[in-house]
């Protein structure tokens, strides 16, 4: 039978350098790898800030992820197998069931090993249901010591040689020339920036059991108010950020309507590949073919690159993430190229930057030859398009003008929305009352609409495959998808959903769990009471027991004293 694990990334920050701090382990004192100074976590700390993980961690999908935290602590953490850190091989589950009470494991593939221990006896109240933990950094009572890091060096400001320094004394002279070196923090601080890693929660092998499935619309994906932003990578994967709303329970209250901005991925099969939850609002979404994605939104003032592969930030090699500032993705339209470059259309202008947000000039003449677009998109044919009223704009390679199409259309009161183009180069625009298809040499052609198949409708959302086949989103979960002959192949309203618990549902299980708990409370308040009276009349039995002894005394005295006279 196969073991649960969940995947935690804890960080905090220093309290004496304001530094962030990774807690790669489950311990009561973790130091900072920046100025070394020590920051206690203590045991109801810990308690807060796995709750989550260990109660929802089993329930959520296979590379389901989500974040928590509690007090000075914050985690993400992901339901997924257990990997080595060196290469990301997975460790087979039965070597981890077979650590006793712990062991490095060696990664077969790269050599690096992992630290495995069972939960020892003072965490197992903490950690319900979790026999293992696997790797945390090593102890080090545990394992023999590796070999000393080489010494830290800063370049001397006058003569320019290195000079080596020990992390704590800032002041160093130079060598050769003899000059006073001061080693600036920022400094010291970036050498000594230790990555988070996640270790991994191991629950016992009967918490399978009610693993749930990893089915798209059985796991209930396909369920949003608004029509979501998506695209399709070349192997067909779909990525989707949408706004899902469900009721929420409030103590002595109705159940409130509470909105979660989810980004998932799923397989040409419809698994589920990787989810996030509790992210902000989504504005944009670019794909990127370097196998990275983009999701713009607000509330946050930098956006990070994500993976394709598991939805979370790209580190970089020394375990920063790879980030661009909020404000230049701030515009009408968001689109990748081919190298990973940006184009923002903002304001009627394109800006193209680099991925991590430089402004490239060499690029203007492209961006001004898009000037006046609603939407610009990168197609799978190579070639840059934009859309404006009516028309679409081609750019050939190097960014110059090639070709203008007028939308032949025949309604002429559809407005255009969505653009996208297959690797044949042919264009698909997405208007309110129909689909239109443009050929590579402009030959055009409606290949929906809502007269005649009841779609598209108005608003909708589109994302267009490599081979021609397309996804089309609507209001309410609806999703469809078509061949690259515009043959329905799916429709997410044909598929059997989990059912949606509604405001009375969850108003009903707070009523019936706000009984039960008031019934458990009685119950344990009338055990306590009996408790402390059947305490009580144990106290008072010795009592009782010396004032018989003394009855009994004084009689035995009278009858003595009677007797006598």
């Amino acid at each position: 039978m196969d073991m649960v694990t969940v995947a935690v990334n804890v960080e905090t920050t220093c309290g004496t350098c304001r530094m962030p701090m990774p807690v790669n382990t489950l311990a009561r004192e973790v130091g900072c790898p920046s100025c070394g100074r020590s920051t206690a976590i203590g045991e109801d700390l810990w308690q807060a800030l796995l709750r989550d993980p260990i109660y929802d961690g089993p329930k959520m999908l296979q590379n389901e992820g989500r974040r928590t935290s509690a007090g000075k602590l914050s985690a993400s953490y992901v339901r997924r197998g257990p990997c080595c850190h060196g290469c990301d091989k997975e460790i087979p589950v039965a070597s981890i069931q077979e650590v006793r009470q712990q062991a490095m494991l060696g990664c077969d593939a790269c050599s690096v090993r992992t630290w495995v221990r069972a939960v020892p006896a003072e965490l197992a109240r903490a950690l319900p249901n979790v026999t293992h933990l696997a790797g945390e950094d090593p102890d080090p009572t545990a394992v023999a010591p590796g070999p000393e890091a080489e010494p830290a060096t800063f370049p001397c400001p006058q003569c320019g040689s290195p000079v080596p320094f020990d992390g704590t004394n800032r002041a160093c002279t130079c060598r050769f020339c003899s000059a006073s070196v001061h080693v600036p923090d920022q400094f010291v601080h970036r050498g000594r920036r230790k990555v988070a890693a996640r270790w991994f929660l191991c629950f016992d092998a009967s918490i399978a059991d009610d693993a749930p499935s990893a089915q798209a619309v059985a796991a209930g994906l396909f369920d949003w108010k608004e029509p979501p932003l998506a695209a399709v990578d070349a192997e067909g994967n779909l990525y989707c950020a949408a706004t899902q709303a469900h009721w929420v329970p409030v103590e002595g209250k109705f159940p409130r309507e509470k909105d979660d901005h989810v980004l998932w991925s799923i397989t040409p099969s419809m698994d589920v590949r990787w989810l996030q939850r509790g992210l902000s609002r989504a504005v944009h979404l670019a794909l990127s073919p370097r196998g990275t994605l983009l999701v713009t939104g607000r509330g946050k003032a930098d956006r990070p690159w994500l993976s394709t592969k598991t939805g979370l930030p790209v580190q970089e090699a020394d375990g920063t993430v790879r980030e661009i500032s909020g404000h230049l993705l701030a515009g009408q339209d968001l689109a990748c190229d081919h190298d990973g470059c940006l184009l923002i259309m903002k304001d009627g202008v394109v800006l193209w930057l680099s991925p991590g947000g430089a402004d490239l000039p060499e690029r203007r003449d492209a961006a001004a030859a898009l000037a006046g677009a609603r939407r610009v998109h990168r197609g799978w044919d190579g070639l840059l398009y934009g859309l404006t009223t009516g028309k679409i704009v081609r750019l050939d390679a190097s960014g110059g003008r090639s070709h203008e199409m007028k939308l032949a259309s025949e309604d002429q009161d559809s407005q255009y929305s969505a653009l996208g183009v297959d690797a044949g180069g042919n264009a698909y625009v997405l208007g309110s009352k129909e689909l239109v298809r443009i050929s590579a040499t402009g030959e055009q052609s409606v290949i929906l609409m809502s007269k005649r198949d009841k779609l598209p409708r108005s608003g909708m959302r589109m994302a267009v495959h490599p081979d021609g086949s397309f996804w089309l989103f609507g209001e309410g979960g609806a999703a469809w998808k078509f061949d690259a002959s515009a043959a329905l192949v799916f429709a997410s309203e044909k598929e059997p959903r989990p059912p949606k618990p509604t405001s009375t549902d969850v108003f009903q299980a707070q009523m019936a769990a706000t009984k039960a708990r008031l019934l458990a409370e009685h119950e344990e308040r009338s055990r306590l009471t009996s408790e402390e009276l059947a305490a009580e009349k144990r106290k008072q039995r010795p009592a009782e027991v010396a004032l018989l002894v003394a009855i009994a005394l004084f009689l035995v005295l009278g009858l003595v004293a009677v007797f006598l006279m």
